[in-house]
């Protein structure tokens, strides 16, 4: 015989939606369920009218919600997620409810066994959203709270909008200062205990400080059993440790603490990815971020930051030290008190402004004068800056400009000189009769010293013009439409091979662009010349972009040359355009020419890997700096037994970089387990990765679906439909982790990014093909 202590300790067992409220009802402390009144679809047929009046006897003159609740919803197997039709804000009269409930009865199968459910409408919410009591995708100890402020209930499920994200870590919850997302982990601690399950996934809100739950239901994808065994604890405890070091003052460095983010100066994010394999993290900090940045900025009058990496790793997630970045952005000739000063001023500025850290060096740093910088250096003033220290930040800036721009023997021109020289280096050692090893190690020596240190430069020359052509349209001397048609007469990379694709025969084409990938430092992405159908296939119809000379008028190069001459600036304003068409066109040049190294050694990576019979997926995981360490030293194991070694090591050790989860900008240590996911940072689904061709909203419903990547406004739950019809991949401009769509590509295994914003979405349905990578938190153009 049972007794009420049992009854209370007896562990609550999941079924339906409504019979799992039921259950929950009288036992949760920590939040509250609404009154609720279930029956069977058998019994609404059976005697409508008495299901009618019972549910207006029960709620009176309140608004109601009429649920859904069958048998297949919310089951082990699959949670069904927006299949079924819930009606919300219906009136309590007995029409409106029969109404409504013969409309979520429609939404089923013909089950008779199927459940509907009443509950009162909650008003005044605060927040409502979705929480995850572990990570769907790995089974790591994570709270993943999604809500939305905007007092909808239905905001979150149905992907409406952009939502706030919140990650917890658990064994860290303590960490978490809001009282809101604190009490929404006590609910979810007492339900997981109450029903002895892990993995939920919980729909609630949040209305006069308390919890209210709508729904409880199991996570059903189920996790790779590797992540399990993993101690993450330690890991974060390790990186904690890590960052409070990088935080203390450094001799070398101005500024009292550091700031790390993906996006920031050289933009790992974009380029690499959040989640790169061994061989793209290790290819690019051994050709960029290691130390080819700092000898350019150097080179280019900015302080010497030359053995400061400006790229660290957090269990494989690359960060940029901002500290660092922000040095190696102050003019070398700038007094250290100043200098010290404006560096703080960096630092204070992104911690108060975390929005901005993918576009520090327009927002944030002054990094070369520009008409109308003297307005903005004003602003110091505010800042503790006295105007002597300005007026100093804007002479250095100003000499420093002067030498990289100068016609003749400008800095930007010595670097376009010195790319061209890897041509001829990059044809030397492929005609040589070197062996693989040497050919790796001399494309990549090569490959830093006349490809990646001069594209450095132009690049940076490139945005020193476009900032530059940003301060004309500022100060009114051309119209943003005048800019446009500038930026739009450039003959650049992008334009060139659009034109080339229908004028060149195929094999000169690939002979000219073949080494060409979307992911530059990426082994498994495919280069033109094998791929050639992926990328080019589609463009049979496409009409190269007609020729426009635009230039600017003779009134606008007058003024411009008064006010360049009385600021002491060197080149008149026809050379100035003329430097700012070449550097933008010098930046994707240059790319072009370093960027057939790299593919170059990542093919010969690959014919290397095939002699001793490892696939790229294994060679992903190989450091570059065990094959360079093979051209000066030999020990005693075979090639493939050093391979395997270090792909063992590097292929254990993603798992930790697939199951962390770490936030964009990192201010302080503790933000490594409880912070906020910006709302323009895509949500991944799955580990997936798709590579496949787009169909956007309006084309739905007259293009094949098959295999394709569909790109929605939101995470809507009526588009449910597009998992019958063999998608291979999803995009949605909002939307949340916890969308019930977002929930069904977890479950169906389809690779998705949810939310990206209308900046990224904007490309993704423009273009012909992308690469979603959900791993690698990546999702890019390529066609």
């Amino acid at each position: 015989m049972k007794t009420e202590t049992s009854e209370k300790n007896e562990k609550i067992i999941l079924s339906s939606k409504a019979q799992n409220l039921f259950a929950l009802k009288d036992r949760v402390k920590q939040s509250v369920i609404l009154p609720l009144f279930c029956f069977k679809v058998s019994d609404f047929f059976e005697n409508e009218n008495a299901v009618a009046d019972k549910a207006v006897s029960m709620f009176g003159k309140t608004d109601v919600i009429i649920r859904s609740s069958a048998m297949s919803e919310d089951c082990a197997e699959s949670s069904c997620a927006g299949v079924f039709r819930s009606v919300l804000n219906v009136s309590p009269d007995k029409e409106s409810i029969i109404s409504a409930v013969r409309e979520v009865i429609d939404s089923y199968d013909n089950s008779g066994e199927n459940e509907v459910f009443i509950q009162p409408m909650l008003t005044g919410t605060e927040y409502c959203g979705v929480a995850f009591t572990e990570d769907p995708e790995t089974g790591v100890g994570y709270y993943i709270i999604n809500y939305s402020a905007d007092g909808y209930t239905d905001t979150v499920t149905a992907g409406k909008n952009n939502t706030e994200t919140c990650i917890v870590f658990k064994e860290a919850k303590d960490m978490c200062a809001d009282n809101f997302i604190k009490k929404v982990i006590g609910s979810c601690e007492e339900i997981m205990y109450l029903t002895g399950e892990q993995r939920l996934d919980i729909e609630f809100a949040y209305a006069e400080e308390t919890v209210y739950i709508f729904q409880v239901r199991k996570i059903t994808t189920v996790p790779d059993a590797a992540f399990s065994t993993l101690n993450l604890s330690d890991s974060l405890n390790k990186i904690h440790k890590k960052i409070k070091k990088l935080n203390s003052r450094h001799p070398g460095l101005l500024g009292d603490k550091t700031i790390l983010g993906v996006m920031p100066d050289w933009n790992p994010a974009e380029i690499i990815g959040l989640r790169p394999k061994m061989l793209s993290l290790s290819l690019y900090m051994e050709l960029v971020t290691d130390s080819i940045w700092a000898y350019q900025r150097d080179n280019y009058g900015y302080r010497n930051l030359r053995s400061h990496p400006l790229m660290v790793s957090f269990l494989g997630i690359p960060y940029i030290d901002a500290r660092v970045s922000f040095n190696s952005f102050i003019p070398k000739n700038l007094d250290d008190r100043t200098a010290e000063k404006l560096a703080g001023y960096y630092l204070r500025k992104l911690e108060d402004n975390k929005f901005l850290h993918d576009k520090v060096e327009f927002e944030i740093v002054f990094s070369c004068w520009y008409p109308g910088i003297q307005k903005k250096l004003e602003t110091l003033c505010n800042c503790g800056f006295t105007k002597d220290e300005t007026a100093g930040i804007r002479n250095s800036l100003l000499e420093l400009t002067n030498r990289i721009m100068k016609e003749d023997g400008g800095l930007f021109r010595s670097d376009m000189a010195r790319i061209e020289t890897l041509n001829e280096k990059y044809k030397e050692i492929c005609e040589s009769e070197l062996p693989i090893v040497g050919k790796i190690y001399w494309h990549l020596e090569y490959c830093k010293r006349y490809g990646t240190l001069p594209f450095a430069g132009i690049a940076r020359a490139a945005f020193i013009g476009v900032q530059f052509l940003n301060s004309f349209e500022e100060c009114g001397l051309i119209s943003s439409h005048e800019k446009a048609m500038f930026l739009s007469s450039l003959n650049t990379v992008s334009r060139q091979i659009n034109s080339d694709l229908h004028n060149l025969d195929k094999n000169v084409f690939l002979e000219k662009y073949g080494h060409l990938r979307p992911g530059t430092y990426d082994i498994l992405s495919k280069r033109y010349d094998e791929s050639f159908e992926t990328y080019f296939g589609v463009a049979d119809n496409e009409v190269p972009d007609k020729e426009n000379n635009f230039d600017f008028s003779s009134e606008f190069y007058s003024v411009l040359d008064q006010l360049l001459d009385s600021e002491g600036f060197v080149c008149k304003g026809r050379e100035l355009v003329r430097f700012i068409k070449d550097a933008i066109e010098g930046r994707e040049y240059s790319k072009l020419i370093f960027s057939r190294s790299v593919s170059m050694v990542l093919k010969l990576i690959g014919e290397f890997g095939a002699r001793v019979g490892l696939e790229p997926e294994y060679l992903a995981f190989l450091n570059i700096n065990t094959i360079k360490r093979m051209y000066s030293s030999i020990n005693h194991q075979d090639v493939k037994d050093i391979f395997m070694e270090d792909i063992r090591t590097n292929r254990t050790a993603y798992d930790y970089t697939l199951s962390v989860k770490l936030p964009a900008l990192i201010t302080r240590e503790d933000d490594i387990y409880s912070f906020m996911i910006a709302q323009e940072n895509p949500n991944f689904v799955t580990l997936g990765r798709v590579q496949a061709g787009v169909v956007a909203d309006g084309e739905i419903n007259s293009s094949a679906l098959q295999g394709k990547i569909v790109c929605l406004p939101s995470a809507d739950p009526g588009y449910d439909f597009l998992f019958t019809c063999g998608i291979s991949g999803l995009v949605t401009c909002f939307g949340g982790a916890n969308s019930h769509m977002a929930i069904r590509c977890h479950e169906l295994g389809i690779p998705a990014a949810i939310g990206c914003g209308s900046r990224i979405y904007k490309k993704c349905v423009s273009a012909k093909k992308l690469e979603l990578d959900a791993g690698n938190r990546t999702l890019k153009v390529i066609a």
